[in-house]
């Protein structure tokens, strides 16, 4: 088996949870002297929650293949997400000075670091090193603007940065970059007291994407369904998409939790439809429902739901 062959078989197997499978390949690759097998093995570490084991590993893989940015990113994406913000910077100024670089993707993550460490004027300037050469980032550059912007109670830069965000998205951009800035631009028209307009867009965002915590809260507060009957529920549903949505092999079907304040099942039932797609409500059951909590004094509506978990019969 040569190398590439042995990084599609590590990527199935991450795809697949067969962790073990993973780092017995990933090992391999290493073994062969390819750089991609430090990030395919950090990979199976951060999908283990261990951190500090994948960082390892990337430090291993840029100390041996130094020129490999791709390996610089992902060391300082890592240390981001553990806290550690200022070498997390210095990985990603690393990798800005080698030939091939997406400067895009690394101006975009530090700009995050930055935000994430309580220094938003330094992370909107780090925005503005965003060229627009990878729209991908550009709209991920756009999205990470607008919430700063709203942090800082700027509504009107906020609404701006989202729609320029917006203006970059064609039929290749994924629902789940979409959404974001349809939230963004809900907040920012609910700050300035435009109600209708929030509402609008906010159910644009969940049209995009459900899980969307910005969205589902903007339509709890403006709608205000409040009962001193609600009950705090969660909910297993199941339901299936038409298969002519995927290019191939359609999934049977699709399972999704759910928390929900409601007076009753049935309205439950009722609020968690109306986050799916039209296409999806009448396939929709309940698998499991359980009170969490028998009085609730907080709005009415869907307050969490996890991404799809299709499955096929066969697997």
């Amino acid at each position: 088996m040569d190398v590439q062959e042995l990084i599609a078989e590590a990527e199935e197997a991450l795809e697949r949870e067969n962790f073990d499978r993973a780092q017995q390949l990933a090992e391999r690759v290493i073994e062969a002297r390819h750089s991609y097998g430090f990030e395919l093995l950090a990979r199976v570490h951060e999908l283990r929650e261990n951190i500090p084991r994948a960082i390892a590993v990337l430090q291993e893989g840029v100390a041996k293949a130094p020129n490999a940015w791709s390996l610089w990113l992902m060391l300082g994406e890592l240390r981001s997400d553990n806290g550690d913000y200022d070498q997390a910077l210095a990985a990603y100024d690393t990798a800005l000075g080698i030939e091939g670089v997406d400067t895009d993707e690394v101006h975009v993550n530090a700009a995050i670091v930055h935000e994430r460490a309580g220094r938003p004027e330094d992370a909107l300037m780090r925005l503005h090193e965003v060229r627009g050469t990878n729209v991908e980032a550009a709209i991920v550059a756009a999205r990470v603007r607008a919430e700063i912007l709203l942090e800082m109670e700027r509504a009107d830069g906020a609404a701006a940065a989202a729609k320029a965000g917006l203006d970059l998205v064609d039929d290749d951009t994924p629902a789940e970059d979409i959404a974001p800035l349809y939230a963004a631009l809900a907040k920012a028209a609910w700050m300035k007291g435009d109600a209708d307009t929030a509402l609008h867009n906010a159910w644009e965002a969940i049209e995009h994407n459900a899980t969307n915590d910005t969205a589902l809260w903007l339509i709890r507060e403006i709608e205000g369904l409040y009962s001193d009957s609600a009950k705090y529920y969660r909910i297993l549903m199941h339901g299936q998409w038409p298969a002519d949505h995927f290019e191939k092999n359609p999934p049977d079907g699709f399972w999704r939790k759910y928390d929900v304040v409601a007076d009753d099942e049935e309205e439950a039932m009722r609020l968690v439809a109306r986050v799916e797609p039209e296409f999806v409500r009448e396939t929709l059951r309940a698998d499991e429902i359980d009170v969490v909590e028998e009085t609730v004094d907080q709005p009415k509506g869907v307050y969490w739901c996890t991404p799809y978990a299709f499955y096929r019969e066969t697997e």
